[in-house]
């Protein structure tokens, strides 16, 4: 039966058409009313709950030939950390928007995703009461491409369509998109330039922390010196990759942790930060550059550093 379901408890087949060759899978199959939105078909996708003609496991990116039948298992399933996100009334500064993207300047503090335990208040809630020009689904990611540590302030990109998402999100991946950050780090350089390439993993330790492994994923830092205090230095930080807290891990593992920061830090840039009357590390995401992927033109976003950084500054110098 063509381009049509058949729930059995929790079991649907839907088989494509002609019509459906050369769409993406989550887009092909959020399209049918059956109750699935878009991420839920990824996560189902993501746990080997959707296969081709009930044989062949499929990734989010699989597009369609047009002759395939799919059969989507369990998907009346409802994990604990899958969470329905809300709008939510709060105020964010829009940076940068246009008719494709917004870009936010994060606060310190904010965390970007809700998860258990944490449901209210994060970025992705805000962006969702914005939703009139996001067009996203509730239950999606508002269009946020990328993300920041809680404690790091700076520049995010939103995508305000699903097609728009799609773009940013290749651009992340072929490293088409340079970013900036300002670092107060422990110490003082020779050298008024950098690269630091070291692999990143995931902490055997602790699963919530990353650290540097020979057999971990390939990690580029690259930075500038901007000035040079008696205890420390203020960096231009350019991340080549895109690992979690890879600026942190980097320059905690050469002896330049990153002041203030309490999980890669040590007890010399723990006190600085306190002298400092810093609450959190020092890291901000001031620059985000560009080609723009519909328009074809140079985008060059800036974001100032906020207050408590400023303060935090003044008092170091």
């Amino acid at each position: 039966m063509n381009n049509s379901f058949l729930h059995q408890q929790n079991y649907i087949e839907i088989a494509a058409e002609l019509k459906d060759k050369g769409k993406r899978i989550d887009s092909f199959l959020a399209e049918h009313d059956i109750g699935l939105s878009r991420s839920r078909v990824q996560k189902l996708i993501k746990s080997g709950n959707i296969k081709v003609n009930g044989l062949e496991s499929i990734t989010k990116s699989y597009i369609i030939d047009g002759r395939e039948r799919f059969v989507l298992s369990n998907i009346n399933s409802s994990p604990e950390d899958e969470i329905r996100y809300c709008p939510q009334k709060i105020d964010i500064k829009i940076i940068y928007e246009d008719e494709y993207m917004i870009a936010v300047s994060k606060p310190p503090g904010m965390v970007v995703h809700p998860a258990p335990g944490n449901r209210e208040n994060t970025l992705l809630n805000a962006i969702l009461y914005y939703n009139d020009k996001t067009g996203l689904d509730n239950d999606m990611r508002a269009g946020i491409v990328h993300r920041l540590d809680k404690d790091t302030s700076g520049i995010i990109l939103i995508a305000k369509d699903y097609r728009s998402h799609d773009k940013l999100s290749l651009l992340f991946k072929e490293r088409k998109i340079k970013k900036t950050y300002i670092a107060l780090v422990l110490g003082r350089f020779k050298e008024t330039t950098g690269l630091i390439n070291i692999p990143i993993s995931r902490s055997k330790k602790n699963r919530k922390m990353m650290d540097v492994s020979a057999i971990g994923r390939k990690s580029e830092t690259e930075f500038k010196v901007k000035k040079s205090f008696n205890s420390c230095s203020l960096l231009e930080v350019y991340p080549k990759t895109g690992r979690t807290h890879q600026i942190r891990v980097h320059f905690s593992h050469i002896g330049h942790p990153v002041i203030g920061d309490k999980i890669y830090g040590n007890k010399e840039s723990g006190i600085l930060a306190g002298e400092a009357g810093l609450k959190r590390h020092f890291l901000h995401a001031s620059r985000i550059t560009f080609i723009h992927p519909f328009s074809g033109g140079k985008i060059d976003i800036k974001d100032e550093i906020p207050e408590d950084l400023k303060s935090s500054l003044e008092l170091i110098k």
